[in-house]
């Protein structure tokens, strides 16, 4: 039984990947076919922001809390927070617009869902790369460059896993309560005051730093910046703990998923 349970599970996995890898088509193709200026100006939500906040912080005389480069500070924490929002928004709405794959067998929310959050990470890293690529070659900044790239990338992929893990939470709620897209928002918005983008957490008062680390997006930006400054400060980053949130957020969602979706099929 076992010799005849491999080959079903090695198709039906190249069966979702053919699926998933053509929904993403699909969703460029759409994006790119109805608004080709919104769809540009939405990847480079980061870069107009981080021109926004360098603005503010030119004007009122502000430098960076570490290094030479406040642009580079800044960047380094703008990518890793619209990382997880962007991608975890992405998954939650998707589970709200799966209507539209229903005459379509093969296809179920869950897979709509990652194919705009796989397409969406590919998107910010393509935007994370243009961004320090601007910042060390047109800047002069040589600290653009990663010092560990490993850390970088590591960081920026499980910073995106724990976005698609609280998207399907999210999603499944907002699925039976439709203000919760509303709630989430707001509350996403909040975190970039919450999550290290424009300070270093390790030079916080010991009591307003003890309730920051509860924040997983504040350990994706602590982790982010340490392939680019050696001697960042990590007295604060605990890899492990927003590991457990990626994974346990990833589990939980999907079996909320699952049990939403026999819901469905129960009351048709």
């Amino acid at each position: 039984m076992t010799a005849l349970a491999r080959p079903r599970f090695g198709t039906a996995l190249a069966v979702q990947v053919r699926v998933v890898v053509s929904l993403m088509l699909r969703e460029m193709r759409m994006h790119a076919k109805h608004s080709r200026l919104s769809y540009l100006l939405e990847m480079l939500e980061p870069m107009l922001q981080l021109t926004m906040m360098m603005t503010v912080f030119a004007a009122i005389g502000r430098q960076a809390d570490f290094g030479t480069s406040m642009l580079l500070f800044l960047g380094t924490g703008m990518i890793p927070y619209f990382t997880f929002l962007h991608i975890s928004s992405k998954a939650m709405t998707s589970l709200r617009g799966s209507g539209l794959t229903k005459g379509v067998p093969l296809v179920k929310p869950l897979d709509l869902m990652l194919a705009r959050s796989f397409l969406e990470t590919l998107q910010l890293a393509v935007v994370a790369i243009l961004l320090f690529s601007f910042i060390h070659i047109v800047m002069g900044v040589p600290e653009a460059a990663p010092i560990q790239p490993l850390k970088v990338i590591s960081a920026f992929l499980v910073i995106a896993t724990t976005a698609i893990g609280v998207g399907i939470v999210n999603g499944v709620i907002g699925s039976f309560f439709r203000l919760w897209s509303v709630v989430y928002g707001v509350f996403g918005r909040s975190l970039l005051f919450l999550s290290a983008v424009f300070y270093v957490p390790d030079f916080m008062p010991t009591q307003i730093r003890d309730w920051l680390v509860w924040n997983p997006v504040l350990h994706g930006v602590e982790w982010f910046r340490t392939g680019f400054y050696l001697t960042y400060p990590t007295l604060c980053l605990d890899k492990t703990y927003l590991l457990y949130w990626a994974l346990g957020s990833v589990f939980l969602g999907l079996i909320m998923e699952r049990a939403s979706r026999r819901r469905r099929m129960a009351a048709k």
